[in-house]
């Protein structure tokens, strides 16, 4: 077995190669692109097995379409769970690459990210999309709010920039040609990019509609179809998990823990992997304590609400509803059936006192 650590970068990418015993063989720097990468892995793994290894990055997924194409297997890396690397005091693109083979030889390396294909890395692009469209209609409604505080008019937290100029032509003093000329930019960048947002959402939800797994996670109370796009696209293959709980710590649902002898104590939750699954679930605890009415979702709604015994503690029972929305998640991904409340374990029959 030969071990090869790729440093990938947009022009060119520099490699290291090192045999079973930690040796190295050859080193060298390599255009990126698909030919010459391609050409690359089947010469060096011509005469023996060969595994390669990159960090994540935005080419990640080119260069792992292309050398998985070439028959070689490759593994993706966090830079930043690759200590040797990233705690070193010399960091250079040779380094980098020679640790990272080095971590393959010895086997001394983090977990390897998790590359999707197909309709999984799709549905992905769909959502990215999407949460890059939101997150300009707010930059653009931001902008609006801002003009109209440097002169002095009073914004509400309106979602709408016309109605922010209705605003302030609404006051006495009205508003000069410059703001107005700045209002109208900012109303037509928003509504562009709230067009663009429902064009994604309809692609979205158009392909999620085919999607058989989609479809089951919906049967879950709370679980709409953006959370159960975002628990599909996010989750992808669902038997890289051993259990629920590795699925929880995945999405960084679970209480981080810090232990000296014997004094163990369990702080915030972790707030690992994705941002956008946790925010989504977290959204979906919430409606699932403080909506949700239904018989079916009685059951669930109890496992949670047991933990809600003080005003004080109302995010700490959200984020249980939501780690248990992704639980349930799991077993309905990997089990391929619908949500059951039968099959939830039975909770206490005394009944639970909230505050008001």
């Amino acid at each position: 077995m030969r071990y090869l650590g790729i440093d990938v970068h947009v022009q060119s990418s520099v490699w290291c190669l090192l045999d079973s015993s930690g040796t190295l063989v050859e080193r060298g720097k390599t255009p990126t692109t698909s030919l010459e990468l391609t050409g690359l892995v089947r010469r060096l793994s011509a005469e023996e097995e060969l595994l390669v290894g990159q960090e994540v990055g935005k080419l990640c997924h080119f260069v792992h379409d292309a050398l998985t194409a070439a028959g070689v297997k490759i593994l993706s890396f966090n830079a930043h769970h690759l200590r040797m690397i990233a705690s070193s005091r010399k960091k250079t693109d040779r380094r980098d690459a020679f640790w990272i083979a080095k971590a393959l030889q010895t086997g001394m390396m983090p977990h390897p990210v998790y590359i999707p294909t197909g309709e999984v890395r799709e549905m992905r692009a769909l959502l990215s999309r999407r949460s890059a469209l939101v997150e300009e209609h707010k930059r653009w409604l931001s902008r609006a709010r801002s003009y109209l505080q440097s002169t002095g008019h009073k914004t509400l937290k309106s979602r709408s920039v016309p109605r922010m100029m209705q605003t302030a032509l609404s006051c006495p003093e009205g508003m000069d040609e410059q703001l107005a000329q700045a209002l109208d930019l900012c109303s037509r960048m928003a509504e562009n990019a709230k067009l663009e947002q429902r064009s994604i959402e309809v692609q979205l939800y158009q392909r999620a509609k085919r999607i058989e797994a989609i479809e089951r996670l919906k049967t879950i109370p709370a679980v709409g179809d953006r959370v159960a796009a975002e628990i599909y696209a996010t989750v992808g293959d669902v038997t890289r998990f051993p259990n629920a709980s590795e699925l929880g710590s995945y999405a960084g649902l679970v209480p981080s823990v810090n232990q000296s002898g014997a004094s163990p104590s369990t702080g915030r939750v972790t707030k690992e992997g994705s941002h956008s699954l946790r925010r989504v679930l977290v959204q979906a605890g919430h409606v699932l304590l403080f909506r949700c009415r239904s018989e079916q979702a009685a059951p669930l709604k109890a496992i949670a609400a047991r933990i809600h015994t003080a005003r004080a503690r109302r995010k700490i029972a959200v984020v249980a509803a939501a780690r248990h929305i992704l639980r349930l998640a799991y077993y309905v991904l990997r089990d391929g059936t619908n949500y059951n409340p039968k099959l939830l374990h039975s909770v206490s029959s005394k009944p639970t006192t909230q505050a008001a």
